[in-house]
């Protein structure tokens, strides 16, 4: 290389760190001029990509379904009968709502405290409200609540009645009376019963008016049913007024029951003959 190019390229460069470098004030600064607009990188998905995502997202889905599909077959196995007889389009959607049933339901049994039971109420309460706002939790009851409140357009007054119920029932206490038995199928039962009409498209009052009776019908029923499991843990939840009207007592874990009418079966032929 000559002396004249080595100083061409000398100049050269101290040109270009001249444009670039500038002292002001004492200070050095450096100033970047870009005659080249850069453009942003961008990603391309491949084919495989894009299916193993969504081969994930079907897995986690078919996950949250399945989890559905075993908890009401293991603990409301006539839901789960009389879900299989629904439409296919439906079926998933009434799982998804009496396994959000069943979930409730065993909180009570399930927790040691109180204390914890009404925590893990507060967290439906506050799963439905974020379900609502297309957040719903990482739990797969909660997803297939999201995916069937999307599906159906559920009414969120029903799923929170039916939690505030619930969360009363913690109080562990006998119903004072059949009404008060009632209202709780009522606010339970039947509002899972507005709910699964919903997922069915029925919109009409006389259906509501029968599920409101069924509802009550089969909380009472399962009050009944559920006897000799709470007998065994010397537990009485039958309404007060009717345990009034018997002389209802504990012996080895057992309840007995026994009619006034019964007592006084005896004397009724004297009682008879006093009316007489």
């Amino acid at each position: 290389m000559t002396h004249t190019q080595q100083l061409k390229d000398t100049g050269r460069m101290g040109f270009i760190m001249a444009s670039s470098v500038n002292i002001k004030n004492g200070l050095l600064t450096t100033k970047i001029s870009l005659h080249k607009k850069i453009p942003y990188p961008t990603f391309r998905h491949r084919p495989t990509e894009i299916k193993c995502t969504r081969a994930l997202t079907n897995s986690t889905g078919q996950h949250n379904e399945q989890y559905c599909i075993d908890i009401v077959r293991k603990r409301d196995y006539d839901g789960f009968l009389c879900s299989l007889l629904l439409p296919e389009a439906v079926r998933r959607s009434t799982l998804a709502l009496r396994a959000f049933n069943v979930e409730l339901a065993q909180i009570k049994d399930s927790v040691s405290q109180k204390t914890i039971g009404l925590m893990r109420m507060q967290f439906w309460k506050s799963a439905v409200e974020d379900i609502y706002r297309d957040d719903p939790p990482a739990q797969p009851i909660g997803a297939e609540l999201w995916r069937a409140v999307r599906k159906h357009t559920l009414t969120k007054r029903w799923m929170l009645r039916i939690i505030s119920e619930r969360e009363k029932d913690m109080e562990d206490r006998a119903y004072r009376n059949l009404q008060d038995l009632e209202a709780y199928g009522e606010n339970t039962q039947s509002s899972l019963l507005y709910l699964l009409l919903e997922t069915l498209g029925v919109t009409n009052v006389h259906a509501d008016h029968a599920a409101s009776h069924i509802g009550k019908a089969k909380g009472i029923l399962t009050c009944l049913r559920a006897t000799p499991y709470n007998s065994s843990r010397r537990k009485v939840y039958l309404p007060m007024d009717i345990c009034m009207l018997t002389l209802t007592f504990m012996d080895n874990h057992k309840i007995t029951v026994c009619l006034f009418s019964d007592i006084l079966r005896p004397n009724r032929r004297r009682f008879n003959m006093f009316n007489q």
